[in-house]
């Protein structure tokens, strides 16, 4: 499969900086109670130049672990420069990793790590485990949401309040969400912030003209506020884009956008259902989603089951809530 991966048109001098952390590996894989080592970061990815660091990651055992906690590492930690090499050195307890734990960014760059050392394989296992975690399509409606709501609800927000400055922060944080939604299109880990936009040009599937559509996106800002709705709407365009293309995979046709996909299933299951004991409900969903829009409007909770009330759904009007909401609403009427 083909991976995101670099593209820097200078000169990249990773053959010389991997030839550095060659000739070091003896001095790091020597240590009593260093179980594996492995390569992160840029390096990792394929590049490296004069401003890149040589990101290594010592997995230990657990009482060597807890004697480099007490200041007794063999070799600096944190960044450090060996022999004019600038080296960003992380050191973990291998027996208290959890993939499951991980943080987007680091099982982003736990799927690039090279194997530098690993004896018992232990070090392999862990990252293929990590791949069980990999971003699905049809998971992308919470970053969805989050960049729909930075650019159309908090944009028109301050649109009308004509601060044309704070309009473009919330887009700028827009485009953000919305480039994690590209990649979580393509089953992809999402990059760091750092890599975001460049990695994402060589993602498998992406809007089309994408390089052009990111300079519409992210380029050209001005205070005025002709400005800002020219980008909104570029963004809203995106939008439309990666969400058709993302329902496209879905086993079945939605009449909603993804972000929506949550509540138009669960109100379908109601509908179907009308009323579902406690624990069926609680396997599809928490008791606070009752809480919500449109639920709390037409379902009610009695002492062993969740009911609909379906006269109350049919008689919902756009006055009666959110319009994104009576969205979904109407998605059920159709």
């Amino acid at each position: 499969m083909s991976r995101p991966r670099v593209q820097i048109n200078k000169p990249n001098q990773i053959d010389a900086l991997l030839a550095h952390l060659d000739s070091h590996l003896p001095q790091f894989t020597g240590p009593p109670g260093v179980v594996g080592l492995t390569l992160n970061g840029g390096l990792a990815r394929g590049y490296g130049d004069h401003l890149s660091e040589i990101d290594i990651t010592f997995y230990l055992h657990s009482d060597t672990y807890q004697h480099w906690q007490q200041g007794h590492a063999p070799f600096g930690v944190g960044i450090q420069r060996f022999d004019g090499m600038l080296y960003d050195i992380k050191h973990v307890d291998l027996a208290t990793e959890d993939v499951a734990t991980w943080s987007d960014d680091a099982r982003w760059d736990a799927s690039y790590s090279q194997v530098l050392y690993d004896p018992s394989g232990k070090i392999a296992t862990l990252l293929a485990h990590n791949e069980q975690y990999r971003p699905k399509p049809m998971d992308a409606g919470g970053v969805l949401f989050s960049a729909w709501w930075h650019y159309k609800l908090a944009g028109d927000i301050w649109i009308y309040r004509d601060d044309p400055l704070q309009a473009h922060m919330m887009l700028n944080q827009a485009v953000t969400e919305l480039v994690k939604a590209v990649y979580m299109a393509n089953g992809e880990f999402i990059a760091h912030e750092k890599w975001l936009i460049h990695m994402s040009r060589t993602l498998a599937w992406t809007p089309e003209h994408w390089p052009e559509r990111l300079v519409q996106l992210l380029g050209h800002v001005s205070p005025d506020m002709e400005n800002v709705k020219r980008r909104q709407r570029h963004i809203s365009a995106v939008w439309q884009e990666v969400d058709a293309y993302i329902v496209s995979m879905s086993d079945k046709p939605y009449p909603v956008n993804v972000t929506q996909r949550f509540f138009y299933d669960l109100l379908t299951l109601l509908i179907e259902k009308q009323s579902m004991p406690l624990a069926d409900w609680q396997q599809v969903a928490g008791m606070n989603m009752l809480n919500l829009a449109p639920f709390n409007l037409c379902v009610s909770v009695t002492e062993d089951a969740v009911v609909l009330d379906k006269d109350k759904l049919a008689t919902l009007t756009p006055e009666d809530l959110y319009s994104w909401y009576y969205e979904v609403v109407e998605a059920t009427r159709s």
